[in-house]
């Protein structure tokens, strides 16, 4: 009987037995579990310390490997532009003295057409206010001893000025990559150089790939007052340019230290990425046929079709040599530099790639467009050379000359107007007025000259005062869409004159005060390309002086005053 009821007792006890060893385990497994809970947290924050601990000290060591720098300015404008009487290009009209048979292509009287114009007179246009800002930066980083990446960021923006500017004959108003940090756009940073550099000491040479150091170059620095910052001379090229270069230092063959003697290779125009060049044959309407047209049968009037395609890249070939030299006369330390380069540009193009808004297409009513190449018109030898002497601390002068060749290929721009010439004459397609051929002549070789100098006095270490004259012969052209200033001056097909003073007030901080004269001779400053006279001379068709027929009309005089304050960190 006892036997029996502790049997039953026990059965009775299992369940709560086996339920608190259950529990009790239980409890066990959850203080295990928040042992190793704790102790993974301890190992993750550690892991956590490590690795904010290696962040840190990889920041600060890519922040030590990269340096920065750069430059902010804040310039003010007034200007005052003049234009002489001339005649504003409308279109075509029939020629009611034309006799079939009776064409002379040196009499314009003849022609079986005529330009419709509009006499505008003299007109004197004011711009008194107009800031922009500037901000460029500017970084290094070393990868070893021999190789470094460089590159400038820009930002330059006209306070209150559209992106893209209004189409107004000029080159600097088709926003293009070549003027990039170099002409006002938009508050977007742009890169204007990013180039691999890498030296081979053995080699005794230099190699550089990327987007090179071409803007602001000799002797842009003596008007900015500070040390040399691009390769080509300012008045050859002052524009963003991709290609690679190869310097070799001449030291070891008895030259001067530092004498580099360079080749470059790049593209100007990528004929293969979009615009006319993507398939081999394209086609645009350029003008209007207006044979047989009579005023009162506008049926017989139809679309001239011109045709572009197949275009090749735009090449620039270069050679540069540079020679330092110091040297002492008297008790005076002399130091200066030699600059020589030659480029050839092959198959330039009439336009590159490019957005403006009021392109002149016929027919078309103003609106953003984007524009592109339509011919290769030749090939383009530029010659520079410039010389830079400054004397102790105080006095510095430069003396710079240009020389242009073309090499044309008969082609022309296809942007412009066109007519067609009765059956009776050939029924030839005849470009009367538009962007032309390479230099103004599609045919005939073309030469151009230009001439740069200046002198700046320094009579203490923070302040300056200088003065700069350039002149560009009828047909001169250079590589530079703009220089900073109110408009191109290095371009210029005439004389400018500009005088300015350079105060620096504080240990990074600058201001400066000058003005700039420009006096035109001829339109068409900026472009490489122009229309051939339907009659006379190019160049008295382009003069300013004798009322010339104009599709845009372009300055005889401006006259800008500017001040900046200029900050470098």
């Amino acid at each position: 009987m006892k036997s029996r009821i502790t049997f039953a007792l026990v059965a009775m006890l299992a369940p709560v037995a086996l339920s608190a060893q259950t529990n009790e385990d239980l409890q066990k497994q959850i203080k295990q579990l928040k042992t190793q809970l704790q102790a993974l947290e301890e190992k993750t924050a550690a892991v956590q310390e490590v690795d904010n601990r290696l962040v840190k000290v990889e920041t600060k060591v890519a922040g030590n490997n990269i340096s920065w720098g750069g430059d902010l300015r804040t310039r003010f404008d007034s200007t005052q532009e003049h234009f002489k009487p001339y005649n504003q290009f409308m279109g075509f009209a029939n020629n009611p003295g034309y006799t079939l048979g009776g064409f002379n292509p040196a009499n314009p009287n003849s022609y079986p057409f005529m330009p419709m114009t509009q006499p505008m007179a003299s007109q004197d246009l004011t711009n008194s206010v107009q800031w922009s800002t500037r901000l460029r930066l500017n970084m290094g980083m070393t990868i070893n001893e021999n190789a470094k990446i460089m590159g400038r960021l820009v930002m330059y923006k006209v306070h209150g000025g559209a992106d893209v500017p209004t189409f107004n004959g000029t080159p600097n108003t088709i926003s293009t990559s070549f003027t990039a940090g170099q002409t006002p756009a938009t508050d977007a940073l742009l890169v204007e150089r990013a180039s691999l550099v890498y030296h081979f000491p053995s080699a005794f040479s230099i190699l550089s790939i990327g987007r090179q150091n071409t803007s602001d170059g000799p002797p842009f620095e003596v008007r900015e007052g500070s040390e040399r910052n691009a390769t080509p001379q300012a008045l050859a090229v002052n524009a963003s340019i991709d290609g690679i270069g190869w310097k070799f230092e001449l030291e070891k063959l008895g030259l001067p230290e530092g004498t580099l003697l360079g080749f470059c290779y790049g593209v100007g125009y990528e004929s293969g990425f979009g615009g006319g060049g993507a398939v081999k044959n394209n086609s645009t309407i350029v003008g209007m046929n207006f044979t047989g047209f009579n005023g009162t049968n506008p049926s017989v009037i139809s679309p001239v079709v011109g045709s572009f395609g197949s275009l090749k890249d735009t090449t620039v070939l270069g050679v540069m040599f540079d020679m330092p030299l110091l040297f002492q006369l008297g008790e005076s330390v002399h130091s200066a530099n030699f600059y020589l380069g030659f480029n050839r540009m092959g198959n330039m193009t009439d336009i590159p790639y490019g957005s403006t808004v009021n392109f002149p297409i016929p027919g078309m009513t103003p609106s953003t467009q984007y524009v592109t190449a339509t011919a290769n018109l030749g090939d383009l030898d530029q010659l520079t050379a410039t010389w830079k002497h400054k004397i102790g601390d105080t006095f510095t002068y430069f003396v710079s000359a240009g020389y242009l060749k073309s090499h044309p290929n008969g082609q022309v721009s296809q942007y412009g107007a066109y007519w067609t010439m009765p059956s009776a004459l050939g029924g030839k397609t005849m470009q009367v007025t538009g962007f032309g051929g390479l230099m103004g002549d599609p045919n005939n070789s073309q030469t151009a000259s230009a001439t740069y100098v200046g002198v700046r006095y320094d009579p203490t270490s923070t302040f300056g005062v200088g003065l700069e004259f350039n002149h560009g012969s009828p047909r001169w052209w250079t590589y530079t869409p703009a220089t900073g200033e109110y408009t191109d001056k290095l371009g210029a097909r005439g004389d400018v004159w500009e005088a300015y003073i350079h105060w620096r007030f504080a240990k990074n901080a600058a201001l400066r005060l000058g003005y700039i004269d420009y006096s035109y001779t001829s339109a068409m400053s900026g472009w490489q390309i122009g229309p051939s006279p339907m009659s006379g001379t190019w160049e008295a068709a382009n003069d300013l002086a004798k009322n010339p027929t104009l599709q845009y009309g372009y300055p005889a005089t401006v006259k800008n005053f500017y001040a900046s304050i200029e900050v470098k960190f």
